[in-house]
């Protein structure tokens, strides 16, 4: 590569985020005790290769790992509010959506609009019937070198559902020069809760001068803070996750590598982070973090994934074949007693007259996945110019059961002798994509670069619908539907380098979410489809990215606008022959904002960040399967989010270095649903946080505190009960989920 399109020292670290405790990262002339540290270049992958952060035209955001776990993050829930432009909705731990600038149709929303990466690994689900919105995994940061956020569309490097952006975690490599490791534990505290704890080990070990292999594990319990007063049940939402990760590097020669790694990720709890509240005015219904259920809420959750990387350089192309195999299981039964017990309570013909009944319902999800992607990269005309292509597939099966139930009798558990459950239902999905694309960068001038993009992608989809009688479903209903669908992505920017510290971008990108099987049955509602078509999303952006001040002051900001065309929506229609739910396309929306991060380091050891974004996404016109109309806001979108952060380190003698950090989050204020949908005002909310400790040598020893104001901050709202005219019109209650209250912890490690 020509030195006019290298970055150099003293670069712009495009948001490293180390939410408490940012760890400082040192220029060239940094280690001099007389001088203040000077941010340098951060290394990100957003782009399926190593560039500096700088080079990137788009807004990138990189999370730095290590301080998350020292400051006891551990969850999104933890940074989101951190990372401008991100938002999350999460109905209880396990079970998180993530949104970037406000491309989401709130918590209804079947498809992801976030892709999400492991390394080279795509994860998730893509269809509209695997709940891949929510189910994914929320990874532990202990065996992580960064999380990646990259924003806007990548629908030509990443394909389906990317929309909004992508999330990518980037693990620690085997090391091949050194054996080592890490042991840690901790313990925490939350307020009016109970107690957690935490316990990781890694190792590497070198195999010999071209191959290492590095083992992980940790186990972590999650304070509860929610209580079941009908069971009597204290802290109910403990959480229990577990996993590990082995990792094998190999340099097969000097111009082929391997690395391939196994990992696995379990989850449970028997009880859900959201607390009973009544509308309109939200009140809680049996006081603070309290909601009543007749039975555990049990939620399981299993992630495993493998996948082998091997990158190589051939004539004069550097290739990368990557191939994943994904598994996932997901299993949650909540109280529908609000519900189901209301409806048999209710005099006949309206129900059955029979009080004090309850009931459940299980949801199992179950997703296996296979992925392969084949790419080449190489330049030309004397590296002005920058190409690469490849083609990429995956097939996805998916079930999504409600396994047979029966309601009971609140007063003694006996089961009420029905001749049919309350439902027994199950969907089966299938999804086999196929995509070509590729992507060049053009360096007109030392200064100007140029970068184009095209994908092309066909899926074909099949799906089985099997609802046997129950009494949610008196007609039984089988239905078969296939769905081919084929969709263009593009990309187009232009970068100005006025010098190796600025840059400033402009960037039109596009990507899109696939269509599918409806689920509605022919003929059942007028002009209804038996297939819905893809959403549409493109983005225009315009970025600026430097270091000033001879590398003391650092800054990144985005302003963007994104049009967003043939929204999916999840519906439903009652006829003669039941209700169904099912999807179709409406509406249109678009999202206006702008974003920025501003890094200080004023004397040596200390860092200021600051982050702040806008975000004003909306309807453009109506979407009445939504119940939305023009100008409504996308719901549990925040329009603002900031942070304010400091870190300080020093050597407090003998050795002994100390460190001191903090930082204050905003969450703006959002709106629960459509207009049509019964609204509700979301209030905003701040979390403060703080972290210290002290290293010496092998041992760290860390004491942290989150959500210090004990706010009950609440990113999730929707109806638990039955809407009634004249006697329940609101439906109350309503499930709030609401954020850890105030914790307290400490960590002890020791590195070998």
């Amino acid at each position: 590569m020509t030195t006019h399109r290298r970055f150099r020292l003293k670069a712009i670290a495009a948001a490293t985020l180390g939410a408490l405790a940012v760890s400082p990262v040192l220029a060239a002339d940094g280690d001099k005790q007389d001088q203040p540290q000077t941010v340098e270049k951060v290394i990100v992958t957003a782009q399926k290769r190593e560039q500096a952060a700088i080079d990137v035209p788009a807004s990138v955001t990189s999370v730095n790992a290590e301080p998350l776990t020292r400051s006891g993050f551990t969850r999104l829930e933890d940074f989101a509010a951190e990372v401008p432009g991100m938002s999350i909705t999460s109905v209880t731990r396990g079970y998180t959506s993530v949104v970037i600038r406000g491309i989401s149709t709130g918590i209804s929303q079947a498809t992801p609009s976030t892709a999400q990466y492991i390394d080279e690994a795509p994860i998730g689900s893509v269809n509209a019937y695997a709940v891949g919105s929510t189910i994914t995994p929320d990874l532990d940061p202990y065996d992580l070198s960064r999380i990646e956020i990259l924003k806007g569309p990548q629908g030509t490097l990443y394909g389906a559902n990317a929309v909004g952006g992508l999330l990518r975690y980037v693990t620690i490599a085997p090391n091949m020069k050194s054996f080592g490791g890490a042991i840690s534990v901790g313990a925490n505290k939350v307020s009016d809760g109970g107690t957690g704890s935490a316990e990781r080990v890694s190792v590497n070990v070198p195999t010999g001068d071209n191959s290492a292999i590095r083992v992980s594990a940790f186990n972590r319990i999650d304070a509860g803070y929610i209580d079941n007063p009908y069971l009597n049940a204290k802290d109910v939402n403990r959480a229990k996750t577990t996993g590990g990760r082995a990792a094998w590097a190999w340099n097969i020669d000097n111009e082929w590598t391997l690395n391939a790694w196994a990992m696995t990720q379990r989850f449970s709890s028997s009880g859900l982070g959201v607390q009973d509240v009544n509308a309109p005015d939200m009140t809680p219904v049996n006081g603070d973090l309290t909601h009543g259920s007749y039975m555990p809420e049990n939620q399981h959750v299993s992630f495993d994934v493998v996948n082998a990387t091997l990158k190589g350089d051939f004539a004069n192309l550097h290739i990368v074949s990557s191939t994943t195999y994904q598994q996932s299981e997901a299993a949650d039964t909540l109280d529908q007693s609000h519900i189901i017990g209301t409806l048999f309570g209710l005099p006949p013909p309206l129900g059955l007259g029979i009080p004090g009944v309850a009931a459940s319902l299980t949801q199992i999800v179950n997703t296996k996945r296979f992925s392969e992607e084949l790419r080449a990269r190489s330049t030309a005309f004397q590296d002005r110019l920058d190409y690469e292509g490849g083609v990429f597939y995956t097939n996805e099966n998916s079930s999504n059961r409600l396994p047979p139930g029966y309601p009971f009798l609140i007063a003694n558990g006996a089961t009420l002798p029905l001749p049919f459950p309350i439902a027994d239902a199950l969907i089966d999905s299938k999804y086999q994509e196929y995509s070509i694309f590729g992507n060049a960068t053009y360096a007109l001038t030392s200064d100007w670069d140029l970068q184009g993009g095209l994908r092309f992608s066909h899926d074909q989809q099949h799906y089985t619908q099997d609802y046997k009688k129950a009494v949610l479903t008196a007609t039984p209903i089988f239905i078969e539907q296939e769905q081919d669908d084929s969709q263009a992505t593009y990309l187009a920017s232009v970068r100005w380098k006025p010098n190796a510290d600025t840059a400033i971008y402009g960037r039109i990108a596009t990507g899109y979410r696939p269509g599918g099987p409806s689920a509605l049955p022919p003929g059942v509602v007028p002009g209804g489809k038996t297939s819905f078509d893809p959403d549409t999303l493109t983005s225009y952006e315009l970025g600026y990215k430097a270091a000033l001040a001879d590398g003391l002051v650092s800054i990144e900001a985005a302003l963007f606008t994104t049009d967003w065309k043939d929204i999916q929506i999840q519906t439903s229609a009652t006829t003669a022959a039941g209700t169904f739910q099912y999807f179709v396309n409406g509406g249109t929306a678009r999202s206006d904002g702008g974003e920025v991060t501003v890094f200080l380091f004023p004397v040596k050891g200390l860092t200021l960040r600051g982050t702040g974004s806008y975000v004003n996404s909306r309807l453009t016109e109506d979407a009445p399967a939504a119940g939305g109309l023009s100008g409504d806001r996308m719901p549990f979108v925040p329009k603002w989010n900031g942070s304010l952060s400091a870190d300080y380190h020093w050597p407090v003698g003998g050795g002994l270095q100390a460190w001191l950090g903090g930082s204050l989050a905003y969450v703006g204020d959002r709106v629960s649903n459509f207009s049509n949908k019964k609204p509700y005002n979301v209030p905003s909310y701040h979390t403060f946080a703080l972290s210290g400790g002290i290293e010496s040598g092998h041992w760290r020893l860390s004491v942290w505190g989150k959500n210090l104001s004990n706010e009950r901050g609440v990113n999730f709202l929707n109806v638990e009960g039955l809407a009634i005219p004249g006697l329940n019109p609101y439906g109350n209650p309503y499930y709030q989920g609401v954020i850890a209250p105030r914790t307290i912890g400490t960590d002890l490690s020791y590195r070998f």
